[in-house]
């Protein structure tokens, strides 16, 4: 018989009302106060955010913006789960991205294998103590064995990849020289074509504003589409989508926006935002530089060089890319290239996206 317990309301309603300062609406709002209240506990202790999203009528990506959020907010807690490959059982103990490391030892079956933020690392949430004391039957793993297949499990590496996260929580990073194993991941950089001359032309504070407000576009557009900033490099971005798709389609919106802000600030030639666009997906491994999470490998030092091949206002992408759209034209130019620190020659594939074809892009 299932233990119901009767939630503090005004608490939960409280804690609750402080998301409106991250721009949350009152109905959004009250869906969560209402899911906090759920009678049965058990959808509250280690919940999955999958059937967290299903319960609050939202997308897995407002729910882990949501879930972020309330984190900050001391509503809920984070809980990073590792489940063994060799005997399947969970491994609960960690509670910080910092307790992960390269290796795992299984507690039950004392398996070690490498740590894959994909597959093994899995992140659920639980309501805050100091607002709701669950019972100890809350913690019914029967109960979570049927959850989880019916809604599959958000992976580590997917909330790595919301920059809600990042942003909030800047200092969750692994230990210094530990890494995590990522099985796919979709690198994609940007660069602004002649920057340096448009510095040159128009002085360092005008030409520092125009990069700004490129950036802020470029942000929105990543967050957007379901990725997240790794860093800036000059006048350019790093930014990580676990769906090489939703990168694909967030270069596109970014090569959209650039003649929008180029109509906005009423920049003329020479001095207009020319975007240059590459991506490539492939495995790599998740680390700590500079005290945030990066990523390291050859799939990010593909990206980088296939980027390179960009001539601005196009979008240059790998086979391991293009093989993961679901629409694909004969707009694309194909070409063999030897990119430097390859072996082998690769093939790269360029859609070009002249300003006269923008308005029918999506």
């Amino acid at each position: 018989m299932l233990n119901f317990y009767q939630p503090n309301r005004r608490a939960i309603q409280k804690a609750v009302a402080a998301l409106a300062a991250y721009g949350i609406e009152p109905s959004r709002q009250q869906r969560l106060a209402n899911f906090l209240q759920e009678q049965d506990s058990r959808w509250l202790y280690h919940a999955n955010p999958r059937a967290i999203a299903q319960r609050l009528n939202l997308t897995e990506a407002a729910t882990l913006q949501l879930l972020v959020m309330a984190l900050k907010e001391g509503i809920v807690t984070l809980n990073w789960e590792i489940q063994c490959p060799k005997c399947n059982g969970i491994d609960f103990s960690p509670k910080h991205l910092s307790d992960l490391g390269t290796q795992h030892s299984c507690p039950a079956c004392r398996h070690v294998h490498f740590t894959d933020a994909d597959s093994q690392v899995r992140v659920t949430f639980s309501i805050d103590e100091r607002l709701r004391k669950l019972p100890k039957n809350a913690d019914d793993l029967a109960f979570r064995s049927q959850i989880d297949p019916s809604f599959g499990v958000v992976s580590g590496h997917r909330l790595l990849t919301v920059q809600t996260f990042r942003d909030l929580f800047p200092r969750e990073t692994i230990p210094p020289n530990e890494s995590l194993l990522i099985r796919r991941v979709a690198i994609l950089f940007t660069d602004l074509a002649g920057s340096t001359a448009l510095y040159s032309r128009n002085g360092d504070a005008f030409a520092y504003s125009l990069v700004r407000q490129h950036f802020n576009v470029l942000f929105e557009i990543v967050a957007r589409h379901n990725g997240a900033v790794v860093k800036t490099i000059g006048d350019a971005i790093m930014a990580a989508f676990t769906i090489a798709a939703d990168a694909f389609e967030a270069g596109i919106a970014m090569q959209k926006q650039m003649q929008v802000l180029n109509q906005q600030l009423h920049l003329l030639e020479p001095n207009q935002l020319i975007l240059k666009v590459g991506i490539d997906a492939g495995p790599c491994i998740s680390v700590t530089l500079n005290e945030r999470p990066d990523y390291f490998g050859m799939t990010v030092n593909t990206a980088a060089r296939v980027q390179g091949l960009s001539k601005g206002n196009d979008i240059v992408v790998t086979d391991s890319v293009l093989t993961d759209l679901k629409e694909q034209d004969n707009s694309w130019e194909q070409n063999e290239v030897q990119l430097k620190g390859l072996e082998a020659p690769i093939r790269v594939h360029t859609l070009r996206l002249f300003p006269e074809k923008f308005s029918a892009i999506a």
